[in-house]
């Protein structure tokens, strides 16, 4: 029940029928059988004649663990696949779509910085008049959520939907999500008939069903397992069955009605800081002094944060900062109503947000910065639903 490859002259691997791979010194093997062969597989060359029935759609690529392979000889995930080798490692999609492919960048999410999501937005911006009936792209997973936050505000209303996608495994293993991920998103996008931009990965523990996010609600919950991404106080707004059958979960239609209205500057002058017993106030200090424009506060239960900080926070204030309260609970709303520390900080300037998560507020108050002109605009712009964020 295994393949059995040399991947250098000192070492065999051996595939699992778990997916997983063990490797093997030569030198340590002191017998080998061969059970059984596996059927001769014929590459051909990949070019697939167009079906004019087909909607179209691209494929974007920017990397991560979606555009990559295993080194066996070291077990590190690498970037290696481009966007066409996606699409060809796929074949079903051309069942769904004609697929063009191109590759922004290849790099894993941890990577990316905000001039890598204006990059990403100034594409998309590019073909907001195309005849693309939808487009993916291929992102890693450690920070999509943070790029689909971005996206979401700077191409508001955006015309063609949207599927950022990426997987857990790397695609060329047998335990990899991004076959499923691909055609669900696939899928998706040409039979939704929806706008806007989604993060698409593996909903729960059934291998076949995909959870469609709305790009400002979903966050990553889990470090590994392949149903690593959630919406935050609600069910996904699509999902995707085991029958690639479109199931809609959102009630309103803000996506479909949403004019498009492109803002794609940003100001990361930003902070998120995570409130803890034992936060030393001189920390906020120091954010003020090096200029930063913004604090976002993930404040403990329903968006609070010790009296201790109480003159730094008038401090920031008065220093034309825009200071946002989120919570660090999973899920639920801040109120800052509620007992008398949450309102001596809405009395000192802070803004609770709702229940828009702190990833969120955080590149929003991005957004909000790079497309305004003061303190009051920011906050103005920061309360309202642009994209679903609340």
């Amino acid at each position: 029940q295994r393949q059995m490859c040399i991947r250098d002259s000192s070492h065999i691997v051996l595939k699992l029928k778990s997916g997983y791979n063990i490797g093997i010194e030569l030198s340590e093997i002191s017998d080998i059988k061969k059970i059984s062969s596996p059927k001769e597989i014929i590459e051909q060359n990949n070019v697939n004649d167009e079906d004019s029935s087909l909607p179209k759609i691209l494929l974007l690529s920017t990397g991560g663990t979606i555009a990559s392979k295993v080194d066996y000889r070291t077990g590190a995930v690498t970037p290696a696949l481009t966007a066409a080798d996606l699409n060809d490692a796929v074949p079903e999609i051309t069942n769904i779509a004609n697929v063009d492919t191109e590759v922004l960048f290849s790099e894993y999410s941890e990577n990316l910085q905000p001039e890598h999501w204006f990059e990403i937005a100034t594409r998309l911006d590019s073909l907001a008049k195309s005849d693309y009936m939808g487009i993916i792209i291929a992102h890693g997973t450690d920070t999509m959520h943070y790029t689909s936050s971005f996206l979401s505000f700077a191409l508001s209303g955006f015309p063609i939907p949207v599927a950022l996608v990426g997987s857990q495994r790397s695609s060329d293993r047998p335990s990899s999500d991004a076959a499923i991920n691909l055609i669900a998103a696939s899928k998706f996008l040409v039979e939704s008939n929806t706008k806007g931009i989604f993060l698409v990965m593996h909903h729960n523990d059934n291998d076949q069903t995909v959870a469609c996010h709305a790009g400002t609600r979903v966050r990553k919950n889990h470090t590994s397992k392949r149903g690593a991404f959630e919406t935050m106080g609600s069910d996904p707004a699509f999902i995707v069955t085991p029958t690639l059958e479109i199931k809609k979960n959102i009630q309103d239609e803000f996506f479909k009605d949403a004019k498009y209205n492109p803002r794609m500057k940003i100001d990361t002058k930003v902070a998120l800081v995570k409130y803890h017993p034992g936060y030393d106030p001189k920390l906020i200090e120091n954010l003020i002094q090096t200029g930063c424009k913004a604090i976002i506060f993930e404040g403990t239960g329903l968006g609070h944060v010790g009296r201790t900080m109480y003159d730094v926070v008038k401090n920031a204030q008065e220093n034309d900062l825009f200071l946002g309260m989120t919570s660090q609970c999973i899920d639920g709303r801040v109120r800052m109503t509620v007992y008398e520390s949450g309102r001596d900080l809405l009395e000192l300037g802070i803004t609770p947000l709702e229940n828009m998560t702190p990833e969120t507020s955080l590149v929003k108050a991005m957004w909000a910065l790079g497309n305004s002109k003061d303190i009051d605009q920011v906050r103005s712009l920061m309360l309202e639903n642009i994209a679903s964020e609340f």
